[in-house]
């Protein structure tokens, strides 16, 4: 009862107050983005060595000629994974936050105007919102991901912060099998790999896809709102909410495709990283 007091609060609100508070919480959930993660999910591994200790891990996996991550590489993923996990958690919060800000600033604009959706003007606080929501929704989409294929997500960590020799081997046999796969011998890991890589790319592709599908929705919804409008001239609101999600539809498509053409042919992709892509 307590907590459920507690979210029903902002409602009882005066609006002025009401978006100081969900202001407030969201800059709480900014910073907690960035100081969450590490701190409910570090163990032996942090933001300060998981670079270190997947170099070292990786190399001693690739040796081992086993499926079956060895324990410091063990650790390394399910602390990626904590970590991920996390971060989409306080990503979801401060999208939710966010929209709910959005909305009302927009119901506060048109009670003091009494205007309509797409008569009223754009402020420079609904950019921030706008601005602070696509960010909550990149970092919850991209965490996701990371906490779906943690190990795959931490391949870029191979090639950054220097390698030692035994790394610089497993490297170069890794990018020499990916040249002849799937004919020719080769690793287990590499296997692993593969699968991950292709599982890593495949959750964007789907995440994506349903955001390109949202926004167009909302793209014609604005598109007829503006068509139907009596008066001869819209809004600029209207105009830019059709334009900016028009041009977020169009991204979430190329981001779609992209990544489900990586996940049909992830050896492809996989070798497309190692020498130099992702």
């Amino acid at each position: 009862m307590k907590s459920f007091a507690v979210l029903s609060r902002p409602l009882s609100m005066d609006p002025r107050r009401r978006i100081s508070f969900l202001t407030a919480l969201a800059g709480a959930l900014l910073v907690a983005f960035f100081i969450a993660p590490n701190a409910l999910a570090r163990s032996s591994v942090n933001t300060a060595n998981v670079g270190d200790s997947f170099r070292h891990g990786f190399a001693a996996y690739w040796a081992s000629g086993s499926e079956d991550f060895p324990a410091l590489l063990g650790t390394t993923v399910n602390y990626w994974f904590r970590f991920h996990l996390v971060k989409a958690g306080v990503s979801a919060l401060l999208l939710a936050v966010t929209v709910a800000l959005g909305v009302v600033l927009w119901r506060h604009g048109r009670q003091r105007t009494g205007r309509r959706y797409g008569r009223l003007p754009l402020t420079w606080a609904d950019f921030l919102v706008g601005v602070l929501g696509i960010f909550a929704l990149v970092a919850l989409m991209a965490n996701l991901q990371g906490a779906a294929a943690p190990f795959a997500s931490l391949l870029p960590m191979l090639t950054t912060g220097g390698a030692d020799g035994e790394l610089t081997r497993s490297l170069a046999q890794a990018r020499q099998q990916l040249a002849v796969y799937p004919d020719g011998q080769h690793s287990p890991a590499l296997s692993v790999m593969i699968s991950d890589f292709a599982v890593y790319h495949a959750v964007f592709a789907v995440m994506a896809a349903v955001l390109a599908l949202a926004m167009a929705g909302v793209t014609v919804m604005l598109w007829r709102q503006r068509k139907n409008s009596p008066e001869r001239r819209s809004g600029r609101a209207t105009k830019f909410g059709v334009t900016a999600s028009a041009v977020l539809t169009a991204a979430a498509l190329v981001v779609a495709v992209a990544n489900t053409t990586s996940a049909a042919d992830s050896p492809r992709a996989l070798a497309g990283f190692f020498a130099g892509g992702w």
